[in-house]
């Protein structure tokens, strides 16, 4: 059940993401968000997952394999996809961005129960909401300065 979950995840993740950019043509912006995401992304689960050994994606002995998938192709196209629909006014992107934060921690609790992400170690509470919401507040503020031109 865990690689059909992980897999359906990504094509999921890909479909959505193809679909959107034909609703919203990607900019450079978009683009820097993802590279950034993905470097983040692989370096948080490298670190937490494979060197602390705090969780592991799918099977220990496989499990770097997935998460190099998904800090390239699942977490970095979700915050292209958060940036791309992201509103304007700072309340309905505040509202956007609640939703968008308990979506994860639903995704995250699916991922649990099909056992495509196994804690050892590490505690959802209150770290997996932490996580969450550090990296929408940095994606938040970088897709701010990209687009007024100021990094």
């Amino acid at each position: 059940m865990e690689k059909q979950f992980f897999f359906l995840s990504l094509a999921t993740v890909l479909v959505t993401f193809f679909i959107s950019t034909r609703i919203r043509p990607l900019k450079l912006h978009h683009f820097i968000v993802g590279l950034i995401s993905a470097a983040f992304s692989v370096i948080f689960d490298t670190f937490f997952g494979k060197y602390l050994g705090l969780y592991y994606y799918v099977s220990k002995e496989s499990s770097i394999v997935y998460m190099v998938i998904a800090g390239i192709f699942i977490y970095p196209v979700i915050n292209m996809l958060y940036v791309m629909f992201l509103p304007d006014n700072r309340n309905s992107a505040l509202v956007y961005t609640i939703m968008l934060f308990v979506g994860m921690l639903i995704f995250e609790y699916l991922s649990i129960i099909t056992r495509t992400l196994v804690f050892t170690g590490w505690k959802p509470i209150p770290w997996s909401i932490i996580t969450y919401a550090f990296t929408f507040t940095w994606v938040y503020y970088l897709h701010r300065l990209l687009i007024q031109g100021k990094a």
